[in-house]
């Protein structure tokens, strides 16, 4: 879900609700063919707000052929002219994935992991472009890699401080600026959780105009970092935003870092295409086989956009990566 600061653009004149029915169809080598849609609503909670970007809320649910299904529902609200920012999430699915057994087995290992989650994190604006807050997070994981051998199911709650720096000029399609955001999940017993543990995800995005302010060249740093018991679903897996190229789920660990760089070609009115080129690391790796890893990733893809008050993109993204590849379908941009 995107999120930042607002260009403060008077908008009383147009629309201020406006929906979009987006249709999902994706092709992974693990998923397989997935099927979904993605309506969402784009709104000014406040219409005298001008400061405020705009609110978000929408519904998600796919099906792939390999039967795994998952499905949400998520709220993104911008209030009292951006001093404050609301994130709601919640959902659940059954997964069908795999991870890779190292020697003496050397081959993936298919398994299935039901999961559901709440989410709900609240910032507040404290000195000028700082926003610190809290989040809370409510999980449930029941992990099979086969019928005899299933893992019980973990209930974790998880707590900790947020802190944001956006000093990007618009929400949904930054030309010019940065985004820094620090989340520390922690996962004490006090909280009911079975085992201590700690989950820390920092990222550091600088935007830069291009071809007269048309284009846009963005470049990202990325670090996730597990400390103490860390469950094997809450492990750092490449191959999303950070890298993109990974799709069979074969590198993961407990540490993540990642550095990647894109440029967005914006050629037609609506139309637009993408480079991007990266790469990422784990740590503490089933086996550690895997560890310190070079682990290039490089791609294209093609944007449209479907909501041009607020250059809100969809597209789809081919990349390659270290003896694996993966198709992206994307809403918004990929950082």
């Amino acid at each position: 879900m995107p999120s930042g600061s607002g260009g403060g653009e008077k908008i009383e004149d147009e629309k201020n609700f406006q929906f979009m029915p987006i249709p999902y169809i994706n092709y992974d080598r693990s998923l397989e063919f997935q099927f979904g849609a993605l309506p969402m609503a784009m709104y000014k909670v406040n219409k005298k707000d001008t400061i405020s970007p705009a609110s978000i809320s929408g519904i998600f649910g796919m099906y792939t052929t390999n039967k795994t299904w998952f499905a949400l529902g998520f709220q993104q609200l911008y209030l009292n002219e951006d001093r404050w920012r609301i994130t709601l999430a919640a959902g659940g699915g059954s997964i069908n994935f795999q991870t890779y057994a190292g020697a003496p087995f050397n081959q993936f290992v298919k398994y299935n992991t039901g999961v559901n989650f709440f989410y709900i994190e609240a910032q507040r604006k404290v000195f000028k472009d700082f926003y610190l807050g809290l989040a809370y997070i409510y999980s449930e994981f029941g992990t099979a890699f086969t019928e005899e051998l299933k893992t019980p199911t973990k209930y974790m709650n998880g707590i900790g401080p947020v802190v944001s720096y956006d000093k990007r000029d618009d929400v949904y399609y930054p030309h010019h600026g940065s985004y820094s955001n620090g989340n520390w999940n922690s996962y004490p017993t006090f909280l009911g959780n079975d085992s201590v543990s700690n989950r820390i995800e920092i990222d550091h995005t600088n935007y830069f105009s291009s071809r007269q302010e048309k284009d846009v060249i963005a470049a990202r740093f990325y670090g996730g970092f597990g400390i103490g018991s860390v469950p094997f679903e809450q492990q750092f897996v490449v191959g999303q935003e950070d890298i993109r190229g990974y799709s069979q789920g074969k590198y993961r660990g407990e540490q993540m870092v990642a550095i990647q760089g894109e440029y967005r070609w914006n050629f037609l009115e609506r139309w637009s295409a993408v480079g991007f080129v990266g790469v990422a690391t784990v740590f503490n790796t089933l086996g550690g086989e895997n560890d310190g890893s070079f682990l290039p990733g490089i791609g294209t893809g093609f944007r449209y956009n479907v909501l041009e008050k607020y250059h809100m993109n969809v597209g789809l993204d081919f990349a390659v990566g270290k003896d694996d590849w993966g198709l992206y379908f994307r809403i918004g941009e990929a950082f």
